[in-house]
């Protein structure tokens, strides 16, 4: 807990939003204060209205991005501020680190606010040294952005935005994508921040705040767009409570496999290296009918890369990769758009497997580039849109977690026999999670083999068959899930 002010810094009064394409509003007569120096957890579920609000409050709705904006927002009392003026007062870091980065190097970027504000070099040097001490990431000063690991790149995003001595620093689901050592890593410089900044007002939009509980004073949850519950004293509450909101936990799922020495998928001696670093390092491993594999192990570990590797879409450089009775090698590849016949992928990304302008044709992307699974399709789709969807919906426009489930089913409707899946549950809440794996329970028993990049601890044991963990681009572990503590 830290020594809040007694004076508002921002006033909410009858908040609502509406976005062009859209009937119903993203938020509803919201209002609400909060005062300077508070540590408010912004809670609830994808598709709640957290995005928008930050937004709001940011000013990017309505002056950058377009939208229907009724009642009033004041910063230290003041309302009708510019984006510019709101810059200088509040700072925010997205969900995707890089989609705010504007150089290559760590210290340009942090740099980069403060030289637009035409600070003189010397003032510019302190901050970024003060700053980089302050989230304990000195070492990373000179390192091109590329090369940091997902926590690492977080913490240079929240960087760049408090070097700029912003009131208020808003922070988007900021452990996300993060291996469980990379999201201990951001959640206590955030902590750090938090201690050494009393008059900064953070507000955290987050599904888990791990060890944060007893920093957070208050608690403001969104359900459909409306404010549904206020939290004060957050700190103080039974732990009953706490436990409650941040629930994620998964049921006990049912499975009884049977090995049948017959390797759908076998990797032998598989190598891969860019630069002079060694991404993946003598990769063996073979994979059965019915079997759920969880491949773990930490952000930049390769487990991406090795998934590419399976699916085609990296070119193999040392070693073989036998998949459906065929061999990929140096010499002998196979395209992407073949071994797609028999097999699903699912990026990590949901907006980066997007291509189509509506929740229909997206539904339908595979189907009909494979020509099968139409019929499924279209059964599927009038499922998807009794959740108050159109079918005329640009999938931009839909939650995270919907446009996770719908390149779950678009990439998969086609009935292929292995469904790689990277990272399901990254950036969802714990109804959006469940409903995934029930998704994905469903493909296991229609006979389907399932690779799922996780980091969920707690998901691998109750839910996948075995486990792969992955270290400096080698196997470190494969067995059984309930082994696991400990090795991630």
């Amino acid at each position: 807990m830290r020594s809040a002010s007694n004076d508002d810094i921002i006033e909410v009064e009858d908040l609502s939003v509406r976005y062009p394409s859209r009937d119903e509003y993203s938020i509803k007569d919201l209002s609400f204060n909060i005062k300077k120096g508070e540590f408010v957890w912004l809670s609830g579920d994808s598709a709640s209205g957290k995005s928008t609000l930050m937004n709001c409050l940011c000013g990017f709705i309505p002056q950058i991005i377009p939208a229907e904006v009724e009642g009033n927002i004041r910063l230290n009392g003041r309302s009708e501020l510019n984006t510019l003026e709101l810059a200088r007062e509040i700072s925010m870091v997205h969900q995707d680190p890089e989609t705010q980065f504007c150089t290559e190097i760590v210290e340009d970027e942090i740099a980069f606010g403060l030289e637009n504000r035409r600070l003189s070099r010397r003032k510019i040097d302190k901050r970024v040294k003060t700053t980089l001490e302050d989230l304990n990431c000195s070492e990373l000063r000179h390192r091109e952005l590329h090369t940091l690991s997902g926590g690492e790149k977080q913490k240079i995003a929240i960087a760049s935005m408090l070097v700029l001595n912003p009131k208020v620093l808003i922070l988007d689901e900021p452990t996300a994508n993060l291996d469980p050592v990379s999201m201990d890593e951001v959640l206590q410089a955030i902590e750090n921040v938090s201690r050494k900044s009393e008059e900064l007002t953070i507000i955290l939009a987050e599904h888990r705040i791990g060890g944060l509980e007893d920093q957070v004073d208050r608690v403001l949850r969104l359900e459909g767009g409306r404010l549904k519950k206020i939290i004060d004293d957050f700190y103080r509450s039974p732990s009953k409570v706490k436990k409650r909101l941040a629930d994620y936990s998964y049921p006990d799922y049912e499975r009884n496999v049977k090995r049948r020495k017959k390797p759908i998928l076998r990797i032998d001696g598989l190598n891969y290296r860019v630069g002079g670093n060694h991404i993946l390092k003598d990769i063996d491993l073979e994979i059965e009918q019915n079997e759920i594999i969880a491949l773990m192990g930490r952000n930049g570990c390769g487990k991406t890369t090795l998934i590419k590797h399976i699916a085609g879409l990296s070119e193999i450089q040392e070693g073989t990769i036998r998949i459906f009775g065929k061999d990929m090698t140096p010499s002998n590849k196979i395209p992407p758009w073949e071994l797609g016949k028999q097999l699903g992928y699912v990026f990590q990304n949901p907006n980066h497997q997007i291509f189509e302008n509506t929740v229909e044709s997206e539904m339908l992307f595979g189907p009909k580039n494979f020509g099968k699974g139409v019929k499924k399709g279209e059964d599927r789709l009038r499922k998807f849109m009794k959740e108050g969807l159109d079918k005329g919906t640009h999938p931009h426009n839909l939650s995270f977690g919907q446009k996770r489930r719908l390149n779950t089913y678009s990439s998969s409707l086609h009935d292929p026999s292995l469904i790689i899946v990277d990272e399901p549950f990254s950036g969802q809440d714990h109804k959006n999670a469940l409903m995934i794996a029930d998704i994905l329970d469903e493909f296991w028993r229609r006979g389907k083999i399932l690779i799922i990049v996780t980091h969920e601890l707690d998901f691998a044991k109750r839910f996948c068959t075995r486990a792969v963990v992955m270290k400096e681009g080698k196997m470190a572990y494969d067995g059984d899930p309930g082994r696991l503590e400990g090795i991630t």
